[in-house]
């Protein structure tokens, strides 16, 4: 009787084994005669390829919302009306960046009649920034001090509400000049704006005013930049007014900026779009002309051009150049006219809108 259970208890086992090894076998790959299909190999996530990481700045010329801009924004009852044309487009990068020629005031009268200079912009026009995305306004310009200190407060402290920041002017020289730093994609970019007023008054120890065009106080701010950011970008307002070529100034100053380091130097002031430069591999857009204006007298002042950069980590990889045109004192559409563009283009010293490094 002990055989037969040992006997049953051995098959028992040999059943077990033999069906824990063919149920291995199916599930082991199958070998077909001279082919072997193998199970695919999925590498971690970490080791896959990635995708490059691509930033991308757009940069306009003058911006001002006052005097006639400011009284068809009154008009029409419509705060954007500006930029509601090309709104989308402004938006649609990572960050904007503007020269914003005219200081808001909280309060009082903003009209400004057709012929005066002293600009005067209604806080409720900062609804066209905020429909364009607007990130950055450079306020160094010869502008800015229209209505005195109260303007430079009162500018600082609407863009600030509306998560716009601010550079280029402020109640002392440190604050004038005090760099904006946006880091997008891990990339630090930093800003710096710097101009040059016809009466030659800038911020002093405890003075309001703008930063000016001092070489040497330029270098060392973008020199303290590079030990903070990845990018340095330097907006310079200067040069002779309805003219094409930069003048001497400009080049010198330029120049200057990226000796010190500067990635990028983007221009305005003449009212025109200018020539462009590249110096020791860096782009210099000397003026990029008008964006919102009410000077309707000339083409040229009618006319002027975004500049979208596209970044690869921190490298510039291209410049596309967008022409526009404004319309009824102060309106910016896109350049649609093949003709147009290329004539716009011509008098920026290129033959394509796309400048590739």
């Amino acid at each position: 009787m002990k055989k037969i259970i040992t006997i049953i208890l051995i098959v028992l086992i040999i059943s077990v084994i033999v069906f824990i090894i063919s149920t291995s076998l199916a599930a082991a790959p199958q070998v077909a005669r001279g082919k072997t299909t193998q199970l695919a190999y999925v590498p971690p996530e970490n080791s896959l390829p990635q995708a490059p990481t691509l930033t991308t700045l757009l940069f306009s010329g003058d911006v001002m919302l006052s005097r006639n801009v400011g009284q068809k924004m009154e008009k029409y009852n419509d705060w954007t009306w500006p930029l509601a044309n090309i709104a989308s487009l402004l938006s649609s990068v990572n960050l904007t960046v503007i020269n914003l020629e005219s200081p808001f005031t909280i309060s009082g009268n903003h009209l400004v009649n057709a012929g005066s200079f002293s600009f005067n912009a209604d806080p409720r026009s900062i609804a066209a920034l905020k429909l364009a995305g607007i990130d950055v306004a450079d306020l160094a310009n010869n502008h800015m001090m229209n209505q005195g200190p109260k303007g430079i407060i009162d500018t600082r402290k609407i863009l600030s509400d509306n998560d716009i920041s601010a550079i280029g002017a402020g109640l002392n020289a440190a604050e004038a000049s005090r760099p904006v730093i946006k880091e997008v994609n891990g990339i630090k970019f930093g800003f710096l704006g710097f101009a040059y007023p016809a009466d030659n008054s800038v911020a002093g120890l405890s003075t309001p005013d703008i930063a000016g065009m001092n070489t040497a106080i330029m270098a060392d701010e973008v020199n303290r930049l590079k030990n903070q950011a990845d990018v340095v970008i330097v907006m310079m307002h200067a040069g002779t007014e309805y003219a094409n070529e930069p003048n001497k100034q400009q080049i010198a100053f330029a120049h200057a900026a990226i000796d010190a380091g500067a990635d990028l130097i983007i221009g305005h002031h003449p009212h025109w779009v200018q020539t462009t430069e590249i110096y020791k591999g860096k782009p210099i857009l000397y003026s990029l002309g008008n964006l919102v204006f009410d000077q309707m007298w000339s083409q040229e002042t009618k006319e002027g051009s975004l500049a979208k950069t596209t970044w690869h980590n921190k490298t510039l990889q291209k410049i596309e150049l967008i022409p526009i045109s404004i319309h009824d004192y102060g309106q910016a559409e896109i350049v649609t006219s093949t003709a147009q563009r290329q004539k716009i283009l011509k008098r920026m010293g290129l033959t394509s809108n796309v400048i590739e490094f």
